[in-house]
């Protein structure tokens, strides 16, 4: 699994290290790797520990895109067309750019 992990160097021979997702785990060390690696200690211990982060879905609306429920929403609208027209002829544009 990937972790985040907040690192902060609080004194020149003291790094605390927070995993983002696990409030709870916080480790200090005398240096930026030790701390890294009792971070990596603590993940694993807790996974030992049978913790699991899981993702659920509340409702159906979270599985189908945002953007799903406004498409088609403007098919008669003219600045609509004139911003899509406007967006392709940018886009052909840097597809056209030869400058470095």
């Amino acid at each position: 699994m990937l972790f985040d992990i907040e690192l902060t160097q609080k004194a020149p021979d003291r790094y605390v290290a927070r995993a983002l997702l696990l409030p709870d785990v916080v480790v200090e060390a005398a240096s930026r790797a030790e701390a890294l690696d009792r971070v990596r200690e603590a993940i694993r211990a807790r996974k030992q520990a049978g913790v699991e982060i899981v993702q659920v879905v509340v409702d159906d609306e979270a599985r189908s895109p945002s953007w799903r429920k406004h498409a088609g929403a403007f098919p008669d609208d003219e600045l609509y067309n004139q911003m899509l027209d406007d967006v392709e002829r940018y886009r052909h544009e840097l597809d056209t750019d030869t400058t470095p």
